[in-house]
């Protein structure tokens, strides 16, 4: 049997687990309140971790342009998103799913193509399988603190929380592609061509 990356399905199993009930074929049985309770945890849990920002839902310098309101539209799965780059003057913010020019205090007034850096909230069985592994895992802790608080369990899924999370910010730093040079402000001048040189004083 092929391996693959922890499923939704798999993960309420896993939080099922920790409270030791036995594990269920489908998440739409509405009878099912253990169920029921632990994909809202789930989901509680994926939305907390993916608002601070992933590799996988990042969208960095992304073109947007307004509508002929003159409104630009943001996802209904933004979770966070601001003007980069040449947009950068124009100060806005995201309220509902438009986006508020605080400056001129309008919704319509946008014209041409904007850049905007966004974080998208992304359905679980789209994550990669670290971010899948540390949600779980953090959601399993939640779901038995709420559900039945026991303190040898949450000591056990605690131990599996930090290692989770090991795993998880090793594996966002290896898909950041950082370079110590390039992405160093200060280095980056160094090494650039052309790059202006600071006044030697004496």
């Amino acid at each position: 049997m092929a391996l693959t990356p922890t499923t939704k399905i798999e993960a309420v199993n896993i939080m099922l687990s920790a409270i030791g009930e036995s594990p269920v074929s489908s998440l739409n049985d509405p009878s099912l309140v253990d169920v029921s309770l632990a994909e809202s945890i789930l989901n509680e849990t994926s939305i907390d971790i993916q608002s601070q920002g992933l590799h996988s839902n990042t969208e960095i310098n992304f073109p947007m342009t307004p509508n002929v309101n003159g409104e630009i539209l943001v996802p209904t799965n933004c979770a966070r998103i601001d003007t980069v780059g040449e947009s950068k003057d124009v100060d806005v913010a995201q309220r509902g799913n438009r986006l508020y020019d605080k400056i001129k205090r309008s919704y319509t007034t946008f014209s041409g193509t904007y850049y905007v850096d966004m974080v998208l909230l992304l359905d679980f069985n789209e994550l990669p399988q670290h971010a899948r592994r540390y949600i779980t895992v953090k959601a399993a802790r939640r779901f038995q603190g709420r559900f039945m608080g026991s303190e040898g369990l949450a000591a056990f899924t605690e131990i599996d929380e930090r290692e989770a999370l090991v795993a998880f910010e090793r594996a966002e730093k290896l898909n950041e592609d950082n370079n110590v040079l390039t992405d160093n402000y200060d280095a980056f001048k160094i090494i650039s061509r052309g790059a202006p040189r600071r006044a030697v004083r004496f």
